[in-house]
């Protein structure tokens, strides 16, 4: 992996109106640098090469021999709309027969929106439009690859957004470089759907395998317990989770008396994305729902700043 995918910071609705920035749909998938030269790798955050569980993408993307891409990898539902629930039947597939099958159930999209590097030239320094002309020349929009939308309307944009329930919106500054690795304020993402990354610290058995799962955030050296989620995962996701999971008898966390006497603590190593209402004043969730398991996500960033 040649680049680490750059990353966003928090913005806000005042943003929409400034034509400092362009804006672009917050998509709902797996973060994925493509690398495309004899053969085509896809790097997902942590840097893992999941080519072998997307060949449709790798088979679109050899025509772009030279070509180092930043986008993201989804599953468009019977609305048109990214959907993650769709995405993670492709996510945790391992065997050849089971990746032809849910290649035909639940055919997956390369949404390009950005272009790191043309046969050997690199365009990390070069501003953001002419890396948007670059791929909006070079890119054809074919059954598993297309580039983003981008538009200088960021209030238009967010009309839709918010109409299709859609996860948010990416603002990027005009004229901005590439930082490979870093978090910067040059690029911005304004959430529609209040939701965090939290750490699996512990699981419940009333009714089922998991029943709720336990999660955390870190703050400072301390894993902080935050609630309960007990709804948005399936059997598929339980089965992943009861063979991953790590039991011990020691709470992972600093304040374990928020948790039920019931709970199952386990070794903190998996990620999984949540949405919830609000927070309250204890600093736990209200109405918390799983979306999905992030492979993609290191634990250092499942901070207690997320509520700020």
């Amino acid at each position: 992996m040649k680049y680490l995918p750059m990353l966003c910071k928090k913005g806000d609705l005042s943003l929409l109106n400034n034509r400092d920035y362009i804006f672009e749909p917050k998509l709902d998938g797996t973060r994925c640098i493509a690398e495309v030269d004899n053969d085509v790798n896809l790097f997902n955050r942590r840097g893992r090469n999941i080519r072998r569980r997307y060949p449709e993408i790798c088979e679109e993307l050899k025509k772009y021999k030279g070509f180092i891409f930043d986008g993201e990898i989804i599953c468009y539902n019977r609305r048109g709309v990214p959907d993650f629930y769709l995405l993670q039947k492709r996510e945790h597939v391992d065997s050849d027969f089971l990746i032809k099958l849910r290649m035909k159930m639940f055919p997956a999209t390369y949404v390009i929106f950005d272009v790191l590097e043309v046969k050997g030239k690199s365009l990390l320094d070069a501003p953001l439009e002419e890396r948007k002309d670059v791929l909006m020349k070079n890119i054809q929009r074919t059954k598993h690859v297309e580039p983003i939308f981008f538009t200088g309307n960021g209030s238009k944009l967010w009309e839709e957004i918010t109409r299709r329930n859609m996860e948010g919106i990416i603002a990027k500054r005009r004229g901005s470089k590439y930082y490979p690795g870093e978090r910067r304020e040059e690029w911005l993402k304004i959430k529609n759907l209040k939701n965090l990354d939290a750490i699996v610290v512990g699981y419940t058995q009333e009714k089922r395998e998991i029943s709720s799962l336990g999660v955390a955030l870190i703050d400072g050296s301390s894993l902080v317990y935050i609630g309960k989620v007990g709804t948005g995962f399936d059997r598929e996701v339980m089965e992943k989770l009861l063979k991953t999971f790590k039991v011990v008898e020691k709470a992972p966390v600093c304040n374990p008396e928020k948790a039920p006497d019931n709970m199952i603590w386990v070794k903190p190593e998996i990620v999984v994305e949540i949405e919830y209402m609000e927070v309250t004043k204890d600093k736990e969730l209200r109405a918390p729902s799983f979306r999905r398991i992030r492979t993609d996500k290191p634990l250092k960033e499942c901070t207690l700043d997320q509520f700020a």
